[in-house]
């Protein structure tokens, strides 16, 4: 029998029952709390904060709590309205996902007064891009058309206007060589000129495009990620790029290992001979004529060329905007960053619920001042009382799933748990979001509980997503973690040192310490760096649910399989135990599921072999649990009758004190 046990701690720890749970005013403080801050306040602050930050011109990360209207709030401002405020300047909405950009865009037209552009990518306004002419249409290397940009621009990293005019040059467009997905930025950013528009709408693409950039108001809905690691086809493709370029430019045979020795090997005279290599820029012609180059493969190299080791197994090296993290022993590329140059904006404005200020400065830029919208006491108010969302943590365990449900007996208490919620929830329970890795299985688990339509997400997906806002009942199934590699890969691009803090056995061998903790000189870092994957995405997930805080009716109650969400976001910790059917208590529920109508403890008693006593006994602990119902004198000769209702009962759990 598996059991997991809470630590009494001043947040209320109660016995889970279906009355306790569905009336939430018992969970309210009173209204006339000093922490009590009502919608409209809060939104005020909100417009406060943000307007400040623009008057001032200054880089501002802005806390604010999810649902408040953050998008709502940049997306219907007529802000040409307010040239004291963005300096006259244009105001730049950049998100991170297409569904995001259609959603602010919506809002946008919904609101009498306010001009809003929008910036799509190739694929939204390029017919030749989207596939639409792939029947008709050979690219070169007899890929389709559609094939052929996903390969330039993804993979070699060219950009779609240069791969666009070359494509226009060997096939007859239909959309012709001004296609609008080529021109439809240009003239959006003229600083001789005010702007035509209020907010321009974008995705963080085109937050590389300098002329666009310069001198306006930027403003993140969420923190972008310009980072990236090499998948086995990039990867291989940077090689026999790097290589070809070396072909060409280099007397020697050299490749992109001679690259990697001479950085970890500190051979200083082959660096030398090999920077003189990379100093030029690949030519359009070159990048267009063979087909192994890759418009980055220059700045990666001088990149390469330029790193030093910076912390323990890790080299980090920079070439303008490009920045590469290298294995200390292979040379290896672990990671490589591709930040947009915003210096030339006006200021850079980003907005998160639960921001981590290293993984921002890393994307954007590294100067960022912090600006709260509300404490946390007020934010904490508000939510559970505007917006109405209750949740409630399940056990003390972290319970990360990143690649499956590993060893134990995860998988089996997951189901568990889902049955149990199921059973006191009914039909309104019917949505989970879970790791990638079990999503899948958690779908199933919900409909062998009876949930006819699950709906499921996963985590990573989740952010800007309205799916889940009418769901009165949600599960997050356990949590994802970067990994120590990963937390170290972007320790070194800020130049930082820490490691994982370990243990010795009793055989005496070293391993991981248990507690995913850090140690080092920046081991905080790596701990805010390890949250804001982890933690964020528990904290993201359950902020899917109850995200209309002007409908009075509006609210949910999402139980959180996990101890890694945020402290401030526990409203209930809930104790767990597992426990596994014996043989006799296993036939008493198959009498019970025999007899739907109901049966009596005698008539378990007697068709098991048991003491009646021992039946009654064991009815009543599971009628504590939800697991029984029962009517009084309907039986024979006025006996109590009782009825199933626990589901599974080979592998169940109990939420109890």
């Amino acid at each position: 029998m598996g059991i997991e046990r809470t630590v009494e701690t001043s947040t209320a720890t109660r016995n889970m029952t279906t009355d306790s749970i569905s009336n939430s005013d018992g969970y309210d403080e009173p209204t006339d709390s000093p922490n009590r801050v009502t919608t409209t306040e809060a939104r005020d602050r909100l417009e406060e904060t943000l307007f400040s930050a623009l008057k001032a011109g200054e880089n501002t990360l802005i806390d604010a709590p999810t649902s408040l209207g953050k998008t709502y709030q940049i997306a219907t401002t007529q802000w040409r309205d307010y040239p004291e405020i963005t300096g006259g300047e244009p105001v730049i909405h950049i998100h991170q996902t297409t569904d995001a950009r259609k959603d602010a865009v919506e809002k946008s037209q919904a609101e009498p007064g306010v001009e809003y552009r929008v910036l799509r990518g190739r694929t939204d306004v390029c017919p030749v891009a989207a596939g639409d002419y792939d029947d008709k249409l050979t690219a070169p290397s007899g890929r389709t058309p559609s094939e052929w940009f996903d390969w330039m621009c993804n993979v070699r990293n060219v950009t779609f206007q240069k791969a666009h005019h070359q494509l226009a040059r060997q096939c007859d467009l239909p959309c012709g060589e001004d296609c609008d997905a080529v021109t439809q930025w240009w003239g959006l950013s003229d600083s001789d000129d005010k702007p035509e528009y209020d907010v321009l709408h974008t995705t963080s693409n085109f937050a590389h495009v300098d002329d666009l950039i310069e001198g306006a108001n930027v403003i993140f809905d969420e923190r972008p990620e310009y980072g990236f690691s090499f998948k086995s086809d990039e990867r291989e493709q940077f090689q026999r790029a790097t290589t070809n370029l070396l072909d060409h430019r280099s007397d020697e045979s050299r490749a992109l290992v001679d690259l990697k020795f001479a950085v970890v090997r500190d051979q200083p005279e082959l660096q030398a001979e090999l920077r003189k290599h990379f100093q030029d820029e690949v030519t359009e012609e070159w990048l267009f004529r063979r087909e192994e180059t890759h418009r980055l493969a220059p700045p990666i190299g001088r990149a390469i060329l330029n790193s030093e080791e910076v912390c323990a197994g890790r080299y980090h090296g920079r070439d303008g905007r490009i920045e590469v993290v290298l294995d200390s022993v292979s040379g290896e590329i672990r990671y490589v960053q591709h930040t947009p140059n915003l210096s030339q904006a006006r200021c850079v404005i980003g907005l998160d619920a639960f921001p981590s200020e290293t993984r921002w400065e890393i994307n954007t830029v590294d100067d960022l001042s912090r600006a709260e919208v509300l404490p946390p006491a007020n934010r904490k108010w508000w939510r559970r009382n505007e917006r109405g969302l209750e949740i409630k943590q399940l056990g003390e365990a972290t319970r990360s799933y990143t690649q499956g449900w590993g060893e134990g007996a995860g998988e089996t208490r997951g189901e568990a748990v889902i049955q149990k919620i199921r059973q006191l929830h009914g039909e309104a329970f019917r949505s989970c979001i879970s790791p990638s890795s079990v999503e899948q299985d958690v779908r199933h688990m919900m409909a062998d509980a009876g949930i006819e339509k699950p709906k499921t997400m996963h985590y990573g997906e989740q952010k800007s997503r309205n799916d889940f806002s009418n769901e009165e009942i949600g599960l997050l199934v356990g949590c994802i973690d970067p990994g120590d590699e990963n937390i170290l890969d972007l320790l070194a691009l800020r130049e930082m040192d820490a490691k994982p803090r370990r243990m010795v056995t009793e055989s005496g061998q070293r391993k991981r310490a248990t507690g995913r903790d850090f140690v080092g000189p920046d081991a905080e870092v790596a701990r805010e760096i390890l949250a804001s994957v982890r933690e964020n995405n528990l904290a993201q997930a359950a902020g899917r649910y109850a995200r209309n805080p002007d409908d009075p009716d509006s609210g949910a109650t999402v139980y959180v399989w996990s101890d890694a969400l945020p402290i401030m976001l526990v409203d209930e910790k809930i104790r767990t135990e597992y426990r596994s059917a014996t043989r006799k208590q296993a036939d008493f529920v198959q009498v019970l599921e025999e007899n739907p109508s109901g049966c009596t403890a005698k008539h378990i008693a007697t068709d098991t072999g048991s003491n009646k006593s021992y039946v009654i006994d064991w009815l009543k602990e599971m009628e504590g649990h939800n697991n029984v119902t029962k009517s009084v004198g309907t039986g024979y000769q006025g006996a109590t009758e009782w009825e199933w209702c626990g589901g599974n009962f080979e592998r169940f759990v109990m939420f109890d004190l």
